[in-house]
This record gives C-alpha cells, structure tokens and sequence, in this order.
C-alpha cells in the first residue's frame, strides 16, 4: 500500500509505515498526539478515543489502512475548538477531572453525545460513555458536567439532524425546533438562540416524482436539482431560474422558500396560480392543504408545531400555456420588487382556465378566484370584450404595501404586467 495520507486535526499529514499499523501507537509515537491514552488495547477502556470523520472510535482498535482518506480530531485539535472550552469549563465546575488520564477519552465520547442530541438525558449520556473507563470512579460528575454542558448550552450547537424522516418527526414533536432544509433564509435572520431540525439530507424529503395529476416536489429538494428534472413544469423552472445566483439555488429548497412565510418566495407564487397543495407531516398523520390556505399572513402559516412539510403537489394539467415575469434591481437579485404569474388555457375558442397571481406586492401571494370567473367559459372575442372591465376589477381589488419601492410603483407594475399577459395570449 502507498503512504498513507489523512487529515489529523486540521492538517493533511501522511504516514509511511506499514498499513497494519495500530492507530494508537501512530498517533503517539508518530505524531506525538500523547492525549490518546494506551490503556488495554483491546477496546475496553476508552482512554485511546478519537473522533473519525466526526464518530467515536477507540484508536487501538483501528489499523492505519482504515484511515486513508479521514478526517481524525484528537483532542490536541479539538481543544482549539468552542466546545472544548465549554465541557471544560463545565468539568472543572463539578471536580469532573481526577486523575485525568481517562478525560481525553470523556471529552472526546462527550462531543460524539453532545454533537448528535445537544439535550440528551441522562440516560443517553450514560449510554455514550458506557464505553469509557474511569480508573478514579468519578463517573457521576463527568455525566453531571456533560448534562449541565448540555442544559446551559455552553456553545454547543443547537439542533438535531436526524436519519429519517420518521425520527425527524419525533424530535419535531418532542422539542421547540425549527425546520431548516436549505438555510438560505434563516442564516440571514441569524437567530442564535433557537435549535435547528436539520431536513435537508432525509432521502425521504429529496424525491421528485409524478402521478396522473400532479408533479410531488420534496421539501427538500433544491432549487438546482428541479431545474435539472424532466418532469418539474415549464411555469417552475422558469420562476426558480431566477431565485438570485447557483451559490442560492444550489441550497435553497422547496420547503424552505414556504416555510419561510413571505409573499417574496418564488416558488410560492407559482404554487398559488396553479393551485398547488402541500403534503404537511407529524407523528399523529399526514394532512393535505391547499397553499392558498397554507398562508395565513406575513409569517403565518398553517403549520402545527409538530408538523414538517413534506412535498409540494403541482397540478400537471392546463399550466402549459402561461406567462411570467419577475421585477428586481439586477437578474441575480434574490429579492422581487414585483412578481407575476399567469396561466390561460383556451379550448375550441373558449378560456377553460385563467388565473393570476402577484408576489412580493403584500402581506401574502395575491390571487383573487372570484375576478377570474370573469374570463374563464368565455370565447376569445367576449374575453377582449370584457378585457377593461377585468382591468378595472383588479385594479380596484389590488391594494399594496409599501416595500422598497412605493405602494403606487408597485400596483402600477402589477397592472401593466397584467394587461401584457392578457394581450400575448390574444385578449
């Protein structure tokens, strides 16, 4: 085998010897990592614990041909980190350190523990040090001082990231989380405070598929990865395209864009104008809702507190034939000073269906059912006909707010997008 090259904290290094090698005597004799204590060899102990790619392993029990490639923090690296000076901290005020020839290997199982559950009981801490030895028996402190590590928050992160989604749930039931799929919102509200419900890599939340009537969009799929899908609509592509740059759409998801609660979010407008509905989730079942009804206001939704959303289900009938257009200060912008949408269907000289949609103009996405009855059962001629009584109606229904450009730029950008979206479909 060739030199045997890996990351050991924070550092590529590169090992020449033989590949049966014990990790253990390498990274003490080699790399001088004497932190990694040599105490039975045979994985009984702990005291040789280090972290391989982020999982508690016992050193002596890995052979260096393992490592090739990996990541291994002891804790000559891992003291450098915030959450060494937290479980520190947190030992030395309950006396947890005696001897302190097991405490690498305590501090070491405690950050795999911490890193996985940030509030674990005290049975889950017992359970993630069981294989840890103190030769002073002073294993009621050291669970003490990684339970008050835990309760306090002492720079732990603060979130969990589940396997599945059924754990997910779980959590989501148990615990005051935030669901973050893509991110790309939240980190801008920078809310240190709250624990995070890590979706974004539940295989359960990634799938794009489709049935007889609609397109079902995981919550979790991005932006990216619908623009490169055979089966997602024209109308999505086409407002998803512009979501600001790659570096956004190759982490902003479906989920989030909704769960995010603005009239801003792209996908969400298209999701109105064709009359979308969302799969919702918790441990007590499954609930479906229309998106029209999903959002309450500005950051409101229909969301219990146990729920996730777990798939968008776009209509696939009647939405080919539609028009939009997105108003920003540049094309990459992330934000819309105005957006609009629009699908007209016309059958044997007959509208079959019309609607119309207006985004970041108000508290919520804009569509108003009751004015599109006005066109739909028409002939293309009695549409033309009725065209300025239609303008006329939204006209006076559209009431805006005020954002970065004034409530009259607003309406009067939304009436010209609307009145151009009539005339290219021959009204």
């Amino acid at each position: 085998m060739n030199d045997i090259q890996f990351t050991l904290n924070g550092k590529t290094v590169t090992y020449a010897g033989s590949a049966a090698d014990r990790l253990l005597d390498v990274l003490r004799d080699t790399f001088r990592c004497t932190s990694v204590k040599c105490g039975c060899k045979e994985g009984e102990c702990g005291a040789c614990s280090v972290l391989l790619d982020g999982k508690l392993i016992n050193s002596c029990c890995a052979a260096m041909g393992a490592v090739e490639g990996s990541t291994i923090v002891t804790l000559e690296g891992y003291r450098e980190t915030e959450r060494f000076a937290a479980l520190d901290k947190a030992f030395a005020e309950v006396s947890a350190v005696q001897c302190g020839f097991c405490i690498p290997g305590m501090v070491l199982a405690a950050e795999s523990i911490l890193s996985a559950n940030p509030h674990p009981t005290e049975e889950d801490v017992r359970v993630g040090m069981s294989g840890n030895l103190c030769r002073c028996t002073g294993y009621n402190a050291i669970v003490n001082a990684i339970m008050n590590a835990a309760k306090e928050g002492n720079g732990m992160v603060n979130g969990y990231a589940p396997k599945t989604l059924a754990e997910a749930l779980e959590l989501r039931s148990q615990h005051d989380l935030v669901p973050y799929a893509g991110g790309t919102d939240l980190m801008v509200e920078n809310r240190p405070n709250v624990s995070y419900l890590f979706l974004g890599k539940l295989a359960e939340l990634k799938g794009i598929s489709e049935d007889a009537e609609f397109v079902r969009i995981g919550a979790a799929v991005t932006y990216t990865e619908a623009l490169a899908s055979p089966i997602v609509p024209q109308l999505m592509k086409e407002a998803i395209s512009r979501i600001a740059a790659p570096a956004i759409r190759n982490a902003g998801t479906f989920g989030g864009n909704l769960g995010n609660g603005s009239a801003k979010a792209d996908s969400v407008l298209i999701e109105f104008v064709t009359g979308a509905k969302l799969r919702l989730l918790s441990v007590r079942g499954q609930r479906v809702v229309d998106v029209e009804k999903f959002y309450l206001g500005r950051k409101k939704l229909d969301l219990a507190n146990d729920e996730i959303i777990a798939e968008i289900l776009l209509p696939k009938a009647g939405i080919g034939d539609y028009y939009y257009k997105k108003v920003g200060g540049r094309n990459a912008l992330a934000i819309s000073r105005v957006s609009f949408a629009g699908i007209l269907s016309v059958d044997n000289g007959v509208i079959t269906q019309f609607s119309a949609g207006f985004g970041a103009v108000a508290d919520t996405v804009l569509r108003y059912r009751e004015l599109e009855t006005m066109l739909i059962g028409k002939t293309v001629a009695e549409a033309k006909a009725a065209k300025a009584d239609v303008l006329k109606a939204y006209s006076e229904k559209l009431v805006l707010t005020r954002g970065r450009v004034s409530a009259e730029y607003r309406k009067t950008v939304c009436m010209n997008l609307l009145a151009d979206f009539l005339t290219e479909k021959g009204i």
